[in-house]
């Protein structure tokens, strides 16, 4: 009988003896391997070695001493067994090497050395921009001292990375004049920020605008865009910057492309380099080589060595050669980027006042026509697996010479899917748009394609709805003013983006939803674009929608950009993360609009509404709590509570009375609620734990169950009763109390005394 190459593929690996060692820290060695390599013989060395099993973040392996490493190895290969032993890195041996105060390297033959000698404390930084950190931006400064100012600064987007790397340039005025490097659109941004930040002179500052304009002698600050480096490369080169700043430094992850073969060798010869990104890989390892050899040459000078020994190297089956998009001791990664090179937090991690993020997938019709032209095109790459083509980047991308004929033709299937998905989901977004604006809803809309976007656009025209659009066409000016606008004006009701062009280097943190009528495969790009609304100054609950079409491309692309965040997050972040998005039809996210504001769908039938004040009290949960409080931070303040007590009619002070009566009951409810609520969260999070302790806020909850009908929301938002419920169902131990649901009812005097008569009788 014989074994197919599937089966039999997968044998030879189970059968394979392979150990591999990669480093942990300064004092550990994580050893993991293949079954057949951890014979008994194995972990006896091991053992005696003092090393000890360990499941580190689901992945499982033997940790010993980086003291007892060698002797280790040297016990291994005296047993002579057939086991393939991957060691560490000579460098990753000495780590000392990796504290020098010199860096040497080649450059085109020539050796090229950077001394360090001089030590610049901390305390020398202006007092007033000292006063005006955050002190995660403060340790960032230092840990930017510490790297003798060249370090690769990838804080999480919207953390503050441009007055961050502006404090730590100014630490190192001798080196000045200062080179900034970023994309075009952000230049006239950078010059603002200086001028805010450093309180330098506008006459100081030189923004290069055309590759014929030379560099000013006596300008302090020179701003060029990296598409103007490669034209002028010469005269920076000459000009012998000896610090610089390169903001979205992930611009120059390619070491082919143009601008970074312009702009990579004048970073390097900088004694200060400080690189800028959120998202310093954009979907694997090796797209972080470049940034670390611009940051430290003396240490990853060689790409080779690099993809070896990080990025899973594999025979390509469609090119010729070794395929390095892979990952590979990511932990060991991540130990040498967070103690050498590069220094990273997130906004959950320094901004406990910035609200998180939540995604929504939203299933939606596509046309049909046009999806059956996607599945049939689909049906043409046979068997094919289209996940595994997908996550390839370069299958979206323009065909190269040395790209064999069948993936050429794969290409352009894929390209022709992904326009087509846009096409098939217009109809459903235009709908989906119309519910976001009947509720009164400020947003943001991403889209890829051209024909998507200006039928977004064509639909706030035909309906009159302000609106402000930027893409690839918008200027640099006009993309301000529209930013301003959008920032400043009420009535523009959408921002219509492209997901490419305007994903970076703006703030519209005026809307709190974002919607993404189509998705880009890059996870990096997506990510940027959410937070272009949650950054600094987001005061809201920031709900990102995500519209899939049914029959289209876009759970395989979905599904691409969560398999790369997890990858990323693991060597970048240290742990694995995923988008953890709830998945939604249209009709259940939004409900029609209604003559009161509520949080209930026009679905809940009438007895459930009418429910008592004790039992909606008593199916709170902390979700429901937490709603709450998003609501309550969005909104205006709440209007006076009490009746006037010098009112004359008697019905309206017994109502007063009356009311202070179930105000008492309800009180006790809430501290009995709250009581429960602890004891059932306490070992939770802890951040959440600590809103529902805080008085003044759950007291605030307190006021709304009392008078519903006085809350005035200034942007109404209609949460559907299936949404609540399956906030609900995420922490519920059984079907009946996930049915539990958040009622809030607004009505009018008359139906309240009504109620309350009630209660009373």
């Amino acid at each position: 009988m014989q074994i197919s190459n599937q089966k039999k593929y997968k044998f030879q690996q189970i059968q394979k003896q392979e150990l591999n060692f990669q480093l942990l820290d300064e004092h550990r060695v994580f050893v993991t391997g293949t079954f057949a390599a951890f014979t008994e013989d194995v972990k006896q060395q091991i053992k005696q070695n003092n090393g000890y099993f360990q499941n580190l973040d689901g992945e499982k392996g033997w940790i010993i001493p980086i003291n007892n490493y060698q002797n280790l190895i040297t016990n291994l290969r005296s047993q002579q067994t057939e086991v393939f032993i991957k060691q560490l890195p000579q460098l990753l041996q000495k780590l000392q090497n990796l504290n020098m105060k010199e860096i040497k390297y080649f450059e085109n033959g020539q050796l090229i050395t950077l001394k360090y000698d001089n030590i610049i404390s901390y305390e020398q930084l202006d007092k007033t921009l000292h006063d005006t950190l955050y002190q995660y931006q403060r340790d960032c400064i230092k840990q930017g001292l510490k790297f003798n100012g060249r370090i690769l600064i990838a804080d999480d987007m919207g953390v503050g990375k441009t007055v961050q790397s502006l404090a730590l340039a100014s630490m190192y005025k001798q080196n000045w004049p200062l080179l900034i490097m970023c994309p075009s659109p952000l230049r006239l941004n950078w010059q603002d920020e200086i001028i805010h930040w450093l309180k330098i002179h506008k006459t100081d500052i030189q923004i290069i605008n055309c590759g014929r304009e030379g560099i000013r002698m006596n300008a302090k600050i020179v701003i060029v865009s990296y598409d103007i480096c490669s034209k002028i490369k010469e005269n920076l080169m000459n000009r012998k910057f000896q610090i610089c700043i390169a903001d979205e430094c992930h611009y120059l992850k390619s070491p082919t492309a143009i601008r970074s073969q312009a702009c990579v060798p004048i970073l390097r010869q900088c004694m200060r380099t400080i690189l800028l990104t959120g998202t310093p890989a954009l979907s694997k390892p090796r797209d972080l080589f470049n940034l670390l050899n611009i940051i430290r040459p003396d240490i990853f000078g060689n790409f080779k060595e690099f993809g070896y020994r990080y990025c899973d190297p594999k025979l390509s089956r469609f090119t010729k050669g070794i395929d390095f998009d892979g990952a590979s001791n990511l932990k060991e990664l991540h130990f040498l980027l967070t103690n050498y090179i590069m220094i990273r937090r997130l906004k959950k991690d320094v901004l406990s006042q910035l609200p998180e993020k939540r995604r929504i997938k939203i299933r939606i019709p596509g046309e049909t026509s046009l999806v059956k032209q996607i599945g049939a095109l689909l049906k043409q790459l046979g068997n094919i697996d289209i996940q595994q083509l997908i996550n390839k980047d370069t299958i979206f991308q323009e065909s190269s010479k040395d790209q064999s004929e069948q993936l050429i033709t794969i290409n352009s299937i894929l390209q022709k899917c992904y326009m087509l998905t846009g096409q098939a989901k217009i109809k459903a977004i235009k709908d989906y748009i119309s519910t976001l604006i009947e509720n009164q809803i400020k947003f943001l809309f991403f889209a890829h394609h051209q024909d998507v976007l200006d039928a977004v656009q064509e639909y706030c025209i035909q309906n009159d709805i302000q609106y402000m659009r930027i893409d690839g066409n918008v200027g640099i000016e006009q993309r301000h003013l529209n930013v301003q606008m959008f920032q400043n004006n009420d009535d523009i009701r959408i921002a219509i983006l492209s997901v490419t062009s305007a994903n970076y280097g703006i703030t519209l943190t005026a809307a709190s939803t974002i919607v993404f009528g189509e998705m880009h495969w890059t996870p990096a790009i997506m990510m940027q674009a959410e937070d272009r609304a949650h950054r600094i100054g987001q005061v809201q609950c920031v709900d990102c929608h995500y519209l899939i079409g049914d029959g289209t491309l876009d759970d395989h692309i979905f599904n691409k950009i969560e398999n790369k965040i997890n990858t990323v997050s693991n060597f970048i972040d240290g742990q694995k993360q995923n988008l953890g998005a709830q998945e939604f039809t249209a009709n259940e996210v939004f409900v029609k609009p209604t003559s009161k504001v509520t949080l209930i769908s026009n679905k809940c039938e009438t007895e459930q509404q009418e429910i008592n004040v004790q039992q909606s009290i008593q199916t709170f949960t902390e979700d429901d709590i937490e709603e709450i409080y998003q609501l309550l931070e969005s909104k205006k303040k709440l209007q006076d509570q009490s009746f006037e007590l010098e009112q004359k009619d008697i019905q309206q002070e017994n109502i007063q009375q009356n009311n202070i009566n179930i105000s008492n009951q309800i009180k006790n409810q809430c501290a009995s609620l709250k009581t429960q609520l602890l004891d059932k969260y306490y070992s939770g999070n802890k951040i959440k734990k600590e809103v529902i302790d805080d008085e003044k806020e759950f007291n605030k909850i307190q006021m709304i169950i009392e008078k519903n009908d006085i809350i005035k929301f200034a942007k109404p938002q209609k949460l559907s009763y299936e949404y609540l419920q399956s906030r609900l169902n995420v922490d519920s131990k059984s079907t009946e109390q996930g049915q539990k649901k958040l009622l809030i009812k607004l009505t009018n005097q008359q139906s309240k005394s009504k109620i309350i008569d009630q209660s009373l009788n």
